[in-house]
Parts: C-alpha cells; structure tokens; sequence
C-alpha cells in the first residue's frame, strides 16, 4: 500500500473513527484502525463489534493494498504534524511495518493484517440509514 494526501483531510477522519476504538482491549487488533487504498480513496474502519464507523478520504494512491494501524497511535502522529502537510503512508499490505512520511519526519509503525480486522456486516442488520454530519 501507497498514499499520499492532505494532513487535514486524514486528522478529520482519524478524528472520527479512533474515537470507537477503545485504548486498552483483551483483542489486539480491536485497537487498530483499517486502511484500504483503492482506486483514489483511502477507507478508513475502527470497530468495537457493537460499532462500526467508516469513513473515506481522496488521497493520491501510489499503489492498492489495505493494512490495520494502531488507531490512537496513528492519531496522535498526524495531530502533531504542522499544518499544510502531506502524508505519505508507505508499507506491506499483509502486516509486518508501515512508513509513515511528512517532511522531515519518519515514523515506523506495527501493522496488523487486514484479514484479522472483524467484518462486521451490514447484511445482518434489519434497519440501515446514513446521517450528514452536518444534521448531527
């Protein structure tokens, strides 16, 4: 997986979907958040298995793949990156580490799978319905 995009853009969706993940949980991969890069998009998950929240972001896709990231770590990374800036996030699609690239900055994260990160289906559901934000 290859992306490139706005700080701004990634800090607001980040801002939304870590706020589900929960810091200290018995199932590791429950504390990650999933990335998937495909087409010019980059989806954005975090589950607790009673809530799922998703969100989708444009960005500049290098190369289509998908990786699970530490949520709060993620977060706290690109919330004290300066404002304006790209980040390029740049590592296996199966695990193992993830570069994340902003300027001078480098940072090395631990990624999980995404075949571990639980799907929790919309097809098992009786009632189905999207919100704008703004309506909130």
């Amino acid at each position: 997986m290859k992306v490139t995009l706005e700080r701004a853009a990634l800090l607001k969706s980040l801002g939304h979907v870590h706020r589900v993940v929960e810091r200290r949980t018995t199932i590791p991969i429950l504390s990650n958040v999933l990335l998937q890069a495909d087409g010019r998009d980059l989806l954005l998950k975090a589950t607790d298995l009673d809530l799922e929240v998703t969100e989708t972001v444009a960005a500049d896709v290098g190369m289509e793949g998908g990786t699970t990231l530490p949520a709060h770590t993620l977060y706290d990374i690109v919330r004290k990156l300066p404002e304006g800036a790209q980040v390029s996030l740049d590592g296996a699609s199966e695990g193992g580490q993830l570069l994340l690239k902003s300027g001078r900055s480098r940072f090395t994260l631990q990624s999980l799978p995404e075949s571990d990160f639980p799907d929790i289906s919309a097809g098992e559901m009786t009632h189905k319905f999207t919100i704008a934000a703004g309506d909130l």
